[in-house]
């Protein structure tokens, strides 16, 4: 029997939160899905569009500069002049946290990820799910990875190597670790919390096999970002999920307990 849901907070984190001001993270999920219907009626060409949105964001000082200009000639920064007033509320702790950021670690890509990037990254997640959704459900083999801070912190985790990584031996009903692993097992996933398996030598092995192979991520929206980013180079069909806000040891020197949003997790991997 399936345990009850953990308790559906708002967290706050390092530089976004998918709750915004809202008890929920549902008013993002909807406002990222028509921001992204909006964009594919300037482009409808999504693979196109996804890759353009990739090499736009690598230019953080044009992105700054491109707030405020309507050129209809360009599409780039019209799409960021679209996306950037709806999505401001659920990243108001990124300029401060760039302020505090240390030297060092001013040419880490995820800590240094500017305002913008992070809008236009929500935006290449949600345009890369619909890139590759279908192509990711029918595939023979489909692993997810899971980030640590999913995890119930209250509790002794009893999760263990199995395979390729780490698995939840389902020990909290509190949860997110537990319960989002449910989920993807219902569908025929695997669910691994990503701790250093190999992934090359597991997506060798399966095309080896010739056997198709699909991959679900669950991190935050940078480390998302470059992960699904990756997959698209090496031809693997991707899609995922940003947890609710940063709260990991990168971000903060310890962890916090973190969450996902299940309904839109179900939602993603439903064979419809």
């Amino acid at each position: 029997m399936k345990s009850s849901r953990p308790e559906y907070t708002p967290v706050n984190g390092k530089t976004y939160s998918l709750f915004g001001k809202s008890d929920s993270t549902a008013g993002y999920y909807e406002t990222i899905r028509q921001l992204a219907d909006k964009v594919l009626a300037l482009n409808p060409v999504t693979r196109e569009l996804v890759e353009g949105i990739r090499n736009f964001s690598l230019r953080k000082k044009l992105l700054k500069k491109s707030l405020g200009i309507n050129d209809a000639g360009n599409k780039m920064p019209v799409i960021l002049n679209l996306i950037d007033p709806c999505l401001k509320k659920y990243t108001e702790n990124v300029e401060g946290h760039l302020r505090t950021l240390p030297l060092s670690k001013i040419w880490d890509r995820r800590l240094a990820t500017t305002r913008e990037q992070y809008h236009l990254y929500m935006l290449e997640i949600e345009l890369t799910n619909r890139l590759f959704r279908t192509e990711f459900i029918n595939a023979n083999k489909k692993i997810a990875l899971l980030p640590y801070c999913l995890r119930d912190f209250s509790a002794s985790c009893k999760a263990a190597k199995n395979g390729f990584d780490y698995q939840c031996k389902h020990c909290s009903a509190k949860c997110f670790q537990n319960h989002t692993s449910e989920i993807l097992k219902s569908h025929n996933i695997e669910p691994y919390i990503w701790m250093g398996g190999n992934m090359k030598q597991l997506a060798k092995y399966t095309f080896h096999e010739k056997r198709t192979f699909g991959i679900l991520g669950i991190a935050c929206v940078p480390e998302l970002t470059f992960g699904m980013r990756s997959c698209r180079k090496n031809n693997i069909p991707v899609v995922g999920l940003p947890i609710n806000a940063n709260r990991c040891i990168r971000w903060f020197g310890e962890f916090f307990q973190n969450s996902v949003d299940l309904d839109e997790l179900e939602k993603l991997v439903k064979n419809y």
